[in-house]
């Protein structure tokens, strides 16, 4: 068996793993299928996580099949599950609200305690989703990042017709498209790679793409910023309406300029919002398993395990969408 093992930034292996012991309790022992290489595995392999921990194990996106399950756990072996991101603990005043999102004391996955690329991996049965027999594999690896904009989007009303600006045509920007678009959103997308809007736009020709200098005087109801960067998150609050909302899905660690006066005069709401609940993954589940539910656009390619230095390298240039690795091709 083999895993993937990050000594520290840019040192990316691939070793042989220890055996994966028995699981006990409420354990179970999951065979990996697929892994999908999301933004903060780059990050972390980057270095510009503050708070990563090395060495360690990345990743956190994966479907597999439950080879083994302790005495405890409600998932028969020959279940194929999707993974959660984050441990919580249960006992917090956030996890008591129902928002394990922001547990008090939560674990990433591959970023402070060992991830899940590797062929196989034991986790809590607390921490993993069992996948519909119905739901492709293609598509199923998709629930993880899906269910981060299926949160993401109840934070505010979204209706037919609404005006949507969503800036950043990387995965969760098309995922968010991809929803949008469902949702019947009146869709204007942004970026600075004119390829990634033409595929934003593969969703419905009737979204609007835009380079960020063409944006002038343009205001929206909802403004998602799914870019993460200190330019995008500054125009989003350029562009969204009085009495309108922002929400802010990017990941950006840089001073940003708040203009405190057009938000307050203006009333402008602005929502936080990271990964996802149990009801969210059930609901990202349910439209992914609709075949009239478009994220064909979303997979950019599936890679064999073996090659991930060239999936982790491409997926590090931002050209493509979700590329994944299949686990079963070493």
């Amino acid at each position: 068996m083999k895993e993937l093992y990050l000594e520290k930034p840019g040192d990316l292996k691939m070793i042989d793993m220890a055996p994966v012991p028995a699981p006990m309790a409420r354990e179970v022992k999951v065979r990996v299928i697929y892994g999908g290489i999301c933004g903060s595995d780059l990050r972390v392999l980057r270095g510009t996580v503050p708070y990563a921990t090395y060495p360690c194990r990345p990743g956190h996106e994966i479907l597999g099949t439950i080879v083994e399950a302790g005495a405890g756990s409600p998932f028969k072996v020959g279940t194929k599950v999707v993974s959660f991101p984050n441990t919580y603990c249960g006992t917090c005043e956030f996890c008591l609200q129902g928002r394990t999102n922001i547990c008090a004391n939560k674990k990433a996955f591959g970023v402070t305690c060992d991830g899940l690329f590797a062929q196989e991996v034991l986790l809590d049965s607390e921490f993993v989703m069992p996948v519909p027999s119905d739901l492709a594999d293609k598509r199923a690896i998709l629930v993880e990042p899906f269910a981060v904009n299926v949160h993401a989007l109840k934070r505010t009303d979204i209706s037919k017709g609404k005006s949507v600006a969503v800036i950043g045509c990387g995965t969760e920007g098309l995922l968010a498209i991809a929803l949008l678009n469902h949702m019947g959103a009146d869709i204007t997308v942004l970026d600075i790679n004119p390829t990634k809007m033409e595929k934003a736009r593969s969703f419905n020709k009737g979204i609007k793409p835009l380079l960020p200098s063409e944006a002038k005087d343009q205001l929206f109801d909802v403004v998602i910023e799914a870019a993460g960067v200190k330019a995008s998150v500054e125009q989003a609050f350029q562009l969204v309406k009085p009495g309108g909302a922002i929400i802010s899905l990017g990941i950006s660690g840089d001073p940003i300029s708040y203009p405190a006066l057009r938000i307050t005069r203006s009333e402008i709401t602005i929502y936080g919002t990271i990964i996802y609940t149990k009801k969210d993954f059930e609901d990202a589940i349910a439209l992914l398993r609709d075949p009239a539910f478009n994220v064909s656009p979303i997979l950019s390619r599936i890679d064999p395990f073996a090659k991930y230095q060239e999936a982790f390298a491409d997926a590090l240039t931002g050209n493509f969408a979700k590329i994944v690795l299949d686990f079963s091709q070493t």
